[in-house]
């Protein structure tokens, strides 16, 4: 593994309560990580570098619930020893952060300029989500979108780069042309990235969110019209995953986000508050096939855990079966696991959201620019594992 991306969320606390969210309620109590935890993963990188010949560099993606509700004093110890590791041995580590903002004062600008500005001088992105519908992000305390945008108004004064993630409902897609003008005219050179409404946590839980499904024709139509609209707009805005797609299929860059590429299994982790390792971020928040604990094991111990090599058979076994003749494959790969998983309840199941991406694929681009990709050529075991 050469480059590794280590979805990270120190703690499930948070402080908004919003009606689709995919973390609330899969866990008993709200969990933090404590700081031993803390330096336990940092040895574990450390271990790692020193044993690893390959390994040259680590994104950590800060995660939660809200990772801003940790005290500073655990984000600097991060910070401190993240510098000894990059000093020490050859090896870039970058940090990002997705975060509702909430919780943002002039101390935390700081801090967030300190965490993501790496050791070439280059600060990273902040992400962060909006929603202009009311009483669906909601802030526990006072009004969610005016703390908000006063947030926004602090990054913006002191340089730090953000971007939105827009999660797509059905109040959305049905008045998405509202929706789009909305977010042109108030964020015209912010990046976006499009996401359907996932099943999990809360938005599977309550009854209260269940007038916000879409389905996968619905997102499949709401890709399609997005595109008209780019296009119209001379694919200038930043919008995923659009032009990534679109770089994909008129370039053949394989630069694809992790629920596209296929490659997600041997390029990411997941670590939970107690040091529990999964797949993804998504994988924590469903308690998929834990790899094990850094507390307990190495990061080669949890590499060839045997439920991880389960993931990394995933886009092997799909080639050769559920996906064998789609000439989609190598801009799909069966899409995301957990899609899969939530949806039919079997790993190697194709994402539930197949009919959308054929939908726009054969919409959009009317064939292939591309062969199928090579992703393996190994044939899938008969028992999956």
């Amino acid at each position: 593994m050469k480059q590794t991306t280590i979805i990270f969320k120190p703690t499930d606390r948070c402080n908004a309560r919003c009606v689709y969210c995919s973390a609330y309620g899969n866990h008993a109590s709200p969990g933090t990580m404590s700081r031993e935890t803390l330096e336990t993963l940092f040895d574990r990188i450390e271990e790692w570098a020193q044993s690893s010949d390959e390994l040259e560099e680590i994104k950590i993606i800060w995660h939660g619930g809200e990772p801003t509700l940790m005290p500073s004093d655990f984000f600097y110890a991060a910070i401190r020893r993240q510098e000894k590791i990059r000093s020490r041995y050859r090896l870039r580590v970058i940090n990002l952060i997705q975060s509702n903002l909430l919780n943002l004062d002039q101390d935390r600008v700081e801090l967030l300029k300190a965490l993501l500005t790496d050791e070439t001088g280059e600060v990273g992105p902040i992400g962060t989500s909006f929603d202009p519908f009311p009483d669906i992000r909601i802030a526990k305390q006072g009004d969610y979108n005016t703390r908000w945008r006063r947030s926004l108004d602090l990054l913006r004064q002191e340089g730090l780069p953000f971007g939105i993630l827009y999660v797509v409902h059905k109040p959305g897609f049905l008045r998405m042309d509202e929706v789009l003008t909305q977010l042109l005219e108030e964020f015209p050179d912010v990046g976006f990235r499009f996401n359907p409404l996932y099943r999990e946590g809360r938005a599977a839980k309550d009854d209260a969110c269940r007038h916000l499904y879409i389905t996968a024709a619905e997102w499949g139509d709401f890709l399609i019209r997005l595109y008209r609209h780019w296009e119209k707009r001379g694919k200038k805005p930043r919008w995923a995953p659009l032009r990534e797609l679109e770089s994909f299929h008129t370039e053949g860059n394989f630069r694809l986000s992790c629920n596209f590429s296929g490659q997600c299994a041997s390029s990411h982790l997941g670590i939970d508050t107690d040091g529990n390792v999964y797949s993804c971020g998504r994988g924590i928040d469903r308690h998929h096939d834990c790899y094990g604990n850094i507390r307990s094991h190495s990061f080669r111990d949890i590499i060839l855990n045997p439920q991880r090599q389960r993931m990394l058979n995933r886009t092997i076994y799909l080639k050769h079966t559920g996906c064998k003749d789609c000439p989609w494959w190598e801009y799909c790969h069966g899409g995301c696991a957990m899609d899969a998983i939530i949806n039919h309840g079997d790993l190697f199941q194709k994402s539930n959201f197949c009919e959308s991406r054929m939908k726009f694929f054969n919409t959009v681009y009317g064939e292939p620019a591309h062969g199928r990709s090579e992703t393996s050529s190994a044939a899938p075991s008969g028992d999956r594992r």
